[in-house]
């Protein structure tokens, strides 16, 4: 379904919404890996993202339980599993997984 706006006939545009283009907005390049967006079967699916996350969480790319949270990332089963993914692991992770090569 698409959807079509067209201003109202009456319609004035503010002055300094008009009067100069905003500038664009310089972000940085988002990481390739991270504990927040990446999928932990993403994650395991890459040799040295599985690395970093073997060296942090001994064994977990062989725990038959993992494979039910493959869809989510790892910062969503932390809710559910503080004491296993505590919130300075998981900073640590996502430090270098931002150090990976692209």
């Amino acid at each position: 379904m698409q959807v079509k706006f067209k201003p109202a006939e009456n319609f004035v545009p503010n002055a300094e919404q008009t009067a100069a283009p905003a500038k664009p907005v310089e972000t940085a390049a988002p990481a390739r890996f991270s504990v927040d967006a990446s999928k932990i079967g993403d994650l395991l699916g890459n040799n040295a993202a599985r690395a970093v996350l073997d060296k942090h969480f001994p064994g977990i790319s062989t725990n038959p339980q993992i494979g039910m949270a493959k869809g989510m990332t790892l910062r969503a089963v932390s809710a559910f599993a503080p004491d296993q993914f505590s919130r300075e692991a998981l900073d640590a992770v996502n430090a270098e997984l931002a150090r990976l090569p692209a």
